[in-house]
């Protein structure tokens, strides 16, 4: 996607300033094959065992996306161990338990991220314990509410209450408003019926006069059929 790729310069131009040794590579097939001066490595492309082999040797995910619907990523750190940090909108609301599996925080609040990164590598070095106890309650949240089996189950308990629960009373709202609108429909076509019919009637009647005056008919008969074309008027 081309947003991605103004992202990715974005974040190139960004390290530059911040004068970070960076670099790019589209498919990484080992870590040995990163330079070692390398602060900040972009990955275009991450094969599943590179991913499997970054999961295993990291301290903490750092997970940025704003108004994220769901997330994986997190969820596969979760599986894997690994303490989340994730933006506290989104999906990482329902995935991510503040405290006990990472941490939530507002992604326009840098020193609060900064906060939780220098934190986790303290803990890391000074209290590797309490770091592994949150990747165990994480495992434990990814097995016990989003394996595949746990969420077909929701899956189907959410069509049962759908089925057996009445109709919602925005539905009956709804469907008293459809009602309405066919009624009022029938009601102004049938009142467009009638306004043809006597607007066709009455340019009969006026041709009617118009020939009778132009043939020269009596008064009494012109006198007729105008009574009778301002009758139906009145």
């Amino acid at each position: 996607m081309q947003e991605n790729v103004a992202y990715h310069r974005e974040l190139e131009t960004l390290a530059s300033e911040l004068k970070l040794q960076h670099e790019t590579i589209r498919n990484l097939e080992s870590p040995e094959a990163v330079s070692k001066d390398v602060s900040v490595l972009f990955l275009l492309s991450v094969p599943e065992t590179l991913k499997q082999s970054l999961l295993d040797s990291a301290d903490l995910l750092i997970y940025t996306p704003r108004n994220e619907h769901f997330g994986i990523v997190p969820l596969e750190a979760m599986l894997n161990g690994v303490p989340v940090l994730a933006a506290n909108e989104g999906g990482p609301l329902e995935t991510v338990v503040e405290g006990e599996t990472g941490w939530l925080r507002d992604v326009m609040k840098v020193p609060s991220w900064t906060e939780v990164m220098q934190k986790v590598l303290v803990q890391a070095k000074s209290d590797p314990r309490s770091l592994s106890k949150m990747g165990e309650a994480g495992r434990r949240r990814v097995v016990e509410k989003f394996s595949k089996r746990k969420m077909a189950l929701n899956l189907n308990q959410c069509f049962d209450e759908l089925k057996t629960s009445q109709r919602p009373q925005m539905f009956d709202v709804f469907a008293i408003t459809a009602v309405a609108s066919v009624l009022f429909a029938v009601a102004f076509g049938i009142a467009l019926m009638f306004i043809l019919f006597y607007t066709l009637e009455r340019d009969a009647r006026l041709e009617e006069l118009a020939n009778a005056r132009r043939s020269g008919a009596s008064s009494t008969v012109l006198s007729a059929a105008t009574n009778s074309i301002m009758g139906r008027e009145l």
